[in-house]
């Protein structure tokens, strides 16, 4: 089984793909994944948005997770409208690309994977990559990825409290 685990952070759609083969298997990075995805510059508006989830869509056929985990936002007031259009359109067009490619989608707190990978809700990138049989630390770790990759853990480890 395959769980990708998705942040959203400054504009920018971080990936961590898992394979989770389970019978007491440890679940391993798959590092010919994709690391991120950031939206095309030169679009504005419908287009943007339509590129976004063209890209999205394209990453998981090419991946073909069971799951895809987002990382809920810890941000709840104080947004700047530019900041929170972004992060909605980023995230609408996840979870439509999910539910046209058949994938399972769900948002998760960080408390609850933090709580589930042992590391604290607010710094999920200190989630340790070695956990995943990586052995130096991959790109945009703390921009993302770590978060993205904690996310996707603690969904392989089963837990639906």
């Amino acid at each position: 089984m395959k769980v990708l685990g998705v942040a959203v952070s400054s504009g920018v759609v971080y990936y961590g793909a898992l394979s989770a083969p389970g019978g007491g298997q440890d679940p391993a990075a798959i590092t010919e994944a994709p690391e991120r995805l950031v939206p095309a510059v030169g679009l504005t508006g419908a287009e943007r948005l339509a590129d976004a989830y063209q890209r999205i869509a394209q990453d998981i056929r090419v991946l073909s997770p069971a799951t895809v985990v987002l990382v809920g936002t810890r941000r709840h007031s104080n947004w700047k409208y530019k900041e929170a259009s972004e992060r909605i359109s980023l995230i609408s067009a996840l979870m439509l690309a999910c539910a046209h490619e058949g994938v399972a989608y769900e948002e998760w707190t960080t408390e609850r994977i933090g709580k589930i990978v042992g590391v604290p809700a607010q710094s999920l990138a200190s989630f340790p990559y070695e956990e995943l049989g990586l052995g130096q630390r991959p790109k945009y770790w703390g921009q993302g990825r770590g978060s993205a990759y904690a996310a996707a853990m603690a969904q392989a480890a089963g837990d639906r409290s």
